[in-house]
């Protein structure tokens, strides 16, 4: 603590301080100073867990007048509509910005004003976006529910579920619509995922394990 922090190094420091309070059992000034920064995590101005002056929770509860109910957010989430800086993100997590996206969930969608979902020219997608019942007035949609598979992404925008009755009346459940399909140009295989990388290293090391055997340099136990 005491030093600058900012990008991933900042989000890497983040999630250790959230283990440390959590898993740590002693009770040692440096503990409790990670438990003291989650409670400041949790409640302040422009906290990293929500990105917003404040939480208005409490107020949405229990207070009628929805003045105090809005929360402003912070520069991300206009910042995010611009292509290059989805991209600086990306680069900053040390992600390949060409076939790359960010994924943002819990952000209601206001279709109705004609908000959309794909943003950054398909940079940025927004997920969830107002599946509860609650938002439905503000979203005009069900939400989004993003699929990906080595073939390529689908975005679908739900249709509001109205009714058990409806359902049955029309047999038809939950509808959707394919917003955005992003097709692979080559299908893509465990060999390009995280674990494919560590299966190479791992059939390498076996591979020099093997030729240590042959030429005589490990011999075998009986």
């Amino acid at each position: 603590m005491g030093k600058t922090l900012s990008g991933k190094e900042y989000f890497d420091f983040i999630e250790q301080a959230a283990h440390k309070a959590y898993f740590e059992k002693d009770i040692s000034k440096t503990t409790e100073d990670y438990k003291d920064l989650m409670w400041f995590f949790w409640c302040s101005s422009d906290s990293p867990f929500f990105g917003k002056e404040k939480m208005a929770t409490f107020e949405r509860y229990f207070i009628d007048d929805k003045t105090v109910h809005k929360e402003k957010k912070i520069p991300y989430y206009s910042l995010v509509e611009d292509e290059a800086i989805c991209d600086k993100i990306l680069r900053e997590f040390g992600i390949d910005s060409e076939d790359s996206h960010i994924i943002n969930g819990h952000i209601p969608v206001k279709a109705v004003k004609g908000e959309v979902p794909v943003k950054a020219n398909g940079k940025l997608l927004v997920i969830d976006g107002g599946f509860s019942k609650t938002y439905r007035e503000q979203t005009g949609e069900a939400g989004y529910t993003l699929s990906y598979n080595s073939y390529g992404l689908l975005l679908a925008a739900n249709k509001p579920f109205e009714s058990k009755q409806h359902t049955i009346e029309t047999e038809c459940d939950l509808q959707s619509e394919i917003i955005l399909k992003k097709e692979n140009v080559e299908r893509k295989r465990v060999a390009d995922t995280d674990i494919g990388t560590k299966l190479k290293g791992e059939i390498e090391d076996l591979k020099m394990l093997l030729t240590a055997y042959r030429e005589g340099m490990i011999k075998e136990k009986i």
